[in-house]
């Protein structure tokens, strides 16, 4: 498993690519997604391997019977794209993604533990301008996590 870490400030190329950082490069498979974010402006980026496990826990709900998990299955899947690495470590983000998250000429990637999150850079900063100061604890002490 990956787990992604730090934030690497970036640029969309005129062709809508961005090159990976060479330590994320290390560790990535030659193929990757990229879908939307459900709840922010920003796009999330997997390895083959997380995409694997997502696709496993999709494949669970029922999508048959369900309405809802229906229209989730159909968005996540529907709105992703799939693209390989090239040799320079560009990766490809389609027009209509790059619009949905608004992304400009600089962009950020932000690890989210087993995603890359691919932010607008101004979104980036005005995102986390708006966070409390007491984010961190609040989310220890909500989730219990004990770190």
């Amino acid at each position: 498993m990956v787990n992604f870490v730090d934030e690497y400030p970036r640029q969309l190329d005129e062709r809508g690519r961005i090159i990976l950082p060479a330590k994320v490069r290390e560790v990535m498979s030659q193929t990757i997604y990229v879908t939307r974010s459900m709840s922010d402006k920003c796009l999330y980026l997997y390895t083959q391997e997380e995409w694997d496990k997502i696709s496993e826990k999709i494949n669970q709900l029922p999508t048959a019977t369900d309405s809802n998990a229906a229209a989730f299955a159909r968005l996540f899947f529907g709105k992703a794209m799939c693209a390989d690495v090239d040799k320079q470590g560009r990766v490809p983000i389609s027009k209509r993604l790059i619009e949905y998250a608004e992304l400009k000429k600089d962009v950020v990637l932000v690890g989210a533990n087993t995603r890359l999150e691919i932010w607008d850079s101004e979104e980036w900063e005005n995102y986390q301008n708006g966070l409390s100061d007491n984010i961190m604890m609040d989310g220890i002490l909500k989730y219990g996590l004990n770190i």
